[in-house]
């Protein structure tokens, strides 16, 4: 009877108990049988994903000899329009953005001011050279400067609409004109000026190209790379008329080297944010102080250049140290607003001054220059000897 109970426990999965109960169940491990799956469980070829349709793509074949296994670089056609691709709505337009057109032409002036500042009697032809050269080189350094800041003018408010930028120009072509517009201004100062001039010309578009532009990103010494840049031009000029570089030359060269710092600095500062969220290591964003002290310093030197250096160097005369004093003056006075108050205020005010203060310099020597006579043409040195000559003869002529 027991054995006939156990024998019907394990076909129905039973096994006997251990409490006072006779028997308990117990789960058992069942496993389904695998089944085929049926045609409309089966996902259809409509429902599947579609798999992304592959770009149009170009094979470039860059190797001169074909290795046993044959290796190509595939390059997509989005990425070799970018080289060439332009939506410009008007080329003449782009074209004086991309050059930067007002601020080449501030530039050419100051090659026209150095030439005009020369000893020498003014040629109608190296005088158009050394303008239209350096307008063209200006040109190019800024077409350059714009190639490799695209990037990095796309942060910024300020610059986030240049042609580069919002693609209205294509780096192949701002490369090409830069190229264009660098050698042909190189050519004309070297053809119709001299070689010094070409010289110089090739020197100032490499530093801002080359030093200046890079420079902005890694070093706080920039300000003055740019400074010098600002510098070359009336060299250029002066050099254009006489062919060699005096003490005259090298005191309008600092003058308009001390002139950047007032000038880059009162509009630097109100966008402090935008050079920061940028990446610039200008004055403004790695150190403020410095900012306000270099242009209050290079304010004080314009004063003493302008009015010691320039009559002393015979850039100038007695009275262009005399008109420049309440010019420079001025601008010593906002400078040191700014240095005392550094707000939006101040330093917008010492920007927009700085932009007036040049011109009124360059337009002051220029009087002082064409308005010498016989004796003032001569060297300060000599005219201070031969003016005490005359008060001690005039001294000897009323005593006896």
């Amino acid at each position: 009877m027991l054995s006939r109970q156990l024998v019907m426990c394990s076909r129905l999965g039973l096994t006997q108990s251990t409490s006072t109960a006779v028997f308990h169940t117990t789960a058992t491990n069942s496993v389904l049988p695998r089944a085929k799956p049926l045609d409309e469980e089966m996902p259809t070829p409509s429902a599947a994903s579609p798999k992304k349709a592959r770009p149009d793509t170009q094979i470039l074949d860059l190797s001169g000899k074909r290795h046993k296994k044959d290796i190509d670089i595939i390059v997509t056609d989005q990425y070799l329009q970018q080289w060439y691709k332009m939506e410009t709505k008007s080329l003449a337009a782009d074209y004086l953005a991309l050059c930067k057109s007002k601020l080449s032409l501030f530039v050419a002036s100051t090659a026209t001011c150095g030439f005009l500042m020369a000893p020498v009697p003014v040629a109608a032809a190296p005088l158009a050279a050394a303008t239209i050269g350096t307008f063209l080189l200006s040109s190019a350094a800024n077409s350059c400067n714009q190639l490799l800041e695209a990037p990095y003018d796309a942060q910024m408010r300020r610059t986030q609409s240049r042609v580069l930028v919002v693609h209205r120009f294509s780096p192949l072509h701002a490369f090409t004109f830069a190229g264009v517009t660098g050698l042909t201004g190189i050519g004309l100062l070297a053809y119709y000026a001299n070689p010094l001039a070409a010289a110089l010309g090739a020197l100032n578009w490499f530093i801002y190209a080359g030093v200046y532009t890079p420079m902005k990103r890694s070093h706080v010494g920039c300000t003055w790379a740019g400074a010098v840049v600002g510098a070359i031009p009336p060299l250029m000029g002066y050099s254009a008329a006489t062919g060699y570089l005096d003490p005259a030359a090298w005191c309008l060269a600092t003058i308009l080297f001390s002139w950047q710092f007032p000038h880059f600095n009162g509009l630097s500062w109100n966008l402090r944010g935008d050079y920061s969220k940028a990446g610039y290591r200008v004055m403004c964003v790695t150190n403020e102080r410095l900012c306000r002290v270099t242009s209050i310093r290079h304010s004080l030197a314009l004063l003493g250049l302008c009015s010691i250096a320039a009559p002393l160097t015979d850039l100038t005369t007695l009275t262009f140290a005399i008109d420049s004093l309440p010019v420079n003056a001025y601008l010593v006075y906002l400078s040191y607003k700014f240095y005392k108050a550094p707000d939006a205020k101040n330093s917008r005010k010492l920007f927009f001054y700085s932009l007036l203060h040049l011109p009124l310099i360059m337009l002051l020597m220029g009087i002082s220059n064409y308005g010498r006579n016989e004796d003032q043409k001569e060297h300060i040195s000599e005219r201070i000897t031969n003016g005490y000559n005359k008060l001690v003869d005039n001294v000897k002529s009323l005593t006896a």
